[in-house]
C-alpha cells in the first residue's frame, strides 16, 4: 500500500489511520522530529549508533510519512502482521520489527496530549465536576495466567484501566493496566485527590470513599425478599436518569478511543509491556484529535 495513493481518498485515509489529512499533517513534523532524534542515537535494534544511518532497503517505508502511516494503519486496523506485510510489501519479520520501533516514537510524539499516569500530576480545578469509569479490552488467552486475566463480567480474557475525564470529554488521567479479574473499585481506591472535586461514577465504585471528593453514585436497586418485591422510589429513578445523562459522556469518549481496533479487538502481541501500553496510546490519540484545531505549529517550535 502506498501512502501517497491513500492520501488521494480522504475518507479512506481516515478509515485506515483514524486521522484526517489535516490531523496527519499536524502530527507528521512532531513524529519526524522524534524519529530523527531516535535514529541519530540508536540503531534499529536499540543499540547505540556508531555510524550514520543508511537504510538497507530504500523501498521499504522510505519516508517518515510512510513510517507514520504504517504505525497508524497497524493500530487502527489491528490486522494480522501477515496482512500488514502484504499491504506494505515487507517481510513479516520486518513488520514486527517496525511495530516495536515506531510505537514508542509515536507515544513520544503524543506526549503533549497524553493523559497523566499519576493523579497527583493532574491539574484538577477546585469544585469542578469530573467523570470516572473503568474500561476493559479483550486480549488473547494467556497460556499460564488464564485465571488472572479472565473477566467474569465480559466472559473473556481482558485487560482494564480506570480513567478520569472532564465534562468536555478530555482524558486527564489514565490508571495503570490491570488484569481482567480486578474490579473497578480496587483500581482507584489508593488514589489521593489534593483538590476538592465532584466525581460522577457508576455502581462499580460502590464503597469507595476518597478524601476531598464529592462522589456521586446512582441508587442501587434493593434486593427483593421472599415476601416483598422492592423497587426504587420515583425520586431515586429520576436521580439515576439525570446522573446517567451526565455520565454518558465517558461512554462516548471510550467509544471514540476504541476506534483504534487494537484496543477494541483481541490483541495477540505477547511482547512484554506492549499490550499494557496500548490504552495509553489510544487515549493520547483521542486527546490529539480532540485538540487538533489548536495545535498547528511550525516545525521549528516542535523540536
Amino acid at each position: 500500500m502506498q501512502y501517497t495513493k491513500a492520501r488521494q481518498n480522504e475518507r479512506q485515509f481516515k478509515a485506515l489511520t483514524s486521522l484526517s489529512l489535516e490531523q496527519f499533517d499536524a502530527l507528521l513534523p512532531i513524529f519526524e522530529c522524534k524519529w530523527e532524534g531516535f535514529i541519530e542515537k540508536f540503531n534499529l535494534d536499540g543499540t547505540p549508533r556508531m555510524r550514520r544511518y543508511v537504510p538497507k532497503n530504500e523501498k521499504q517505508l522510505p519516508t517518515v510519512a510512510d513510517k507514520l502511516f504504517f504505525i497508524l494503519f497497524y493500530q487502527k486496523t489491528n490486522s494480522l502482521q501477515e496482512v500488514v506485510a502484504s499491504f506494505f510489501d515487507l517481510d513479516v519479520s520486518m513488520v514486527n520489527k517496525w511495530i516495536h520501533i515506531l510505537s514508542p516514537i509515536l507515544d513520544k510524539s503524543l506526549e503533549k496530549y497524553a493523559p497523566k499516569s499519576r493523579i497527583e500530576d493532574v491539574e484538577l480545578k477546585k469544585s469542578e465536576t469530573y467523570i470516572t469509569d473503568g474500561s476493559e479490552r479483550p486480549i488473547q488467552r494467556d497460556t499460564y495466567q488464564q485465571e488472572e486475566y479472565y473477566s467474569g463480567k465480559k466472559g473473556t480474557h481482558t485487560m482494564k484501566n480506570a480513567l478520569l475525564i472532564t465534562t468536555l470529554g478530555l482524558i486527564v488521567w489514565l490508571g495503570v493496566t490491570h488484569v481482567g479479574k480486578v474490579h473497578d473499585k480496587p483500581m482507584v481506591e489508593n488514589l489521593n485527590f489534593n483538590t476538592p472535586i465532584t466525581l460522577l461514577a457508576d455502581l462499580g465504585f460502590l464503597g469507595w470513599n476518597p478524601k476531598n471528593v464529592n462522589l456521586i453514585l446512582p441508587y442501587k436497586k434493593p434486593r427483593n425478599t421472599k415476601t416483598e418485591k422492592r423497587e426504587l422510589t420515583q425520586e431515586q429513578k429520576e436521580f439515576n436518569l439525570k446522573l446517567s445523562k451526565q455520565r454518558v459522556k465517558v461512554e462516548n469518549v471510550l467509544a471514540h478511543v476504541k476506534i483504534l481496533r487494537i484496543v477494541k479487538d483481541k490483541n495477540r502481541n505477547y511482547r512484554f509491556g506492549f499490550r499494557e501500553n496500548l490504552m495509553f496510546t489510544a487515549c493520547s490519540m483521542y486527546n490529539f484529535r480532540l485538540k487538533h484545531p489548536k495545535i498547528i505549529q511550525i516545525k521549528e517550535n516542535i523540536c
